[in-house]
């Protein structure tokens, strides 16, 4: 044990060319590169990264696009939902926290026809009140209503042609009966022209676009008692969040949230 030890001390001490022949003495492992200073490592990665980024698109794009063809009577939900995956060419996994929550997708049951909907949309009306789905790379992952918000996704939305305001010029006024009894008065026309004097007129406000106009019409039409889909705001005791910073809202939604908020804002502006 005291030789083992010292070894040790020496590795310290030694720095890293004596420790790897001290440690091929010993048998103790010798140290490896760190995976930064790998390049091999890092490709690998940004590899790894961009096979990821490839399988959730198509994942997204399947759920939203591809219409399944299925009919199911009284079929419990849990093979429907398999059944549903396997004509979609994706994976669907079981949170084990739909257990711990004591619900079991085996022993419910559900009938539906999925011609003319989407994954998406059989999934949301099969899925009990109390259960929600992440879309994942490859796979949908089937869970409670609440961890299915998690991770809430960042994006931010430009806002200033909402923001924007056209003035309101007032030009200049004039009366024709006035212009002709001027013209009949000795001397034509008197003074001061016939154009009168633009008065100012004061801006109404009462409909302008605000940063928390928006927001609040945002939070309004996108909500959680809407469509599950989307998580609740803070205000409500949810994880979802709006921010104004610099003309631009700052949103933490998910991605079903997010797809709501953009339609919406594009609608407005």
């Amino acid at each position: 044990m005291r030789w083992a030890m010292g070894t040790v001390c020496v590795l310290v001490v030694l720095g890293a060319g004596w420790a790897s022949l001290i440690a091929k003495e010993s048998g103790l492992p010798a140290a490896s590169a760190k995976p930064a200073d790998d390049p091999a490592a890092r490709r690998k990665a940004h590899e790894e990264a961009a096979r990821q980024a490839q399988a959730y698109a198509k994942t997204r794009r399947t759920m939203m696009a591809a219409k399944p063809k299925l009919d199911f009577q009284n079929v419990a939900v849990k093979q429907v939902l398999t059944t549903l995956a396997e004509a979609g060419g994706f994976s669907v996994v079981f949170d084990a926290a739909l257990e711990e929550a004591g619900m079991d997708l085996s022993v419910r049951t559900a009938t539906i026809n999925t011609t003319g909907m989407t994954y998406e949309d059989a999934i949301n009306i099969i899925l009990p009140k109390e259960c929600g789905y992440r879309i994942e790379a490859g796979y949908i992952v089937v869970t409670t209503l609440e961890k299915s918000y998690v991770p809430l996704k960042t994006g931010t939305y430009g806002i200033q042609l909402a923001l924007a305001e056209i003035p309101n010029f007032e030009g200049p006024r004039f009366a024709v009966g006035d212009v002709i009894a001027r013209s009949a008065q000795p001397g034509g026309g008197g003074g001061g022209g016939i154009f009168a004097q633009a008065q100012p007129q004061a801006a109404d406000t009462s409909g302008r676009a605000t940063p928390e106009r928006i927001i609040d019409f945002i939070k309004k039409f996108v909500k959680n008692q809407n469509d599950r889909r989307i998580a609740p705001w803070d205000d409500e005791g949810g994880p979802a969040t709006i921010q104004y910073l610099g003309g631009r809202l700052v949103i933490t939604q998910t991605d079903h949230g997010h797809r709501a908020i953009a339609k919406l804002l594009a609608a407005i502006e």
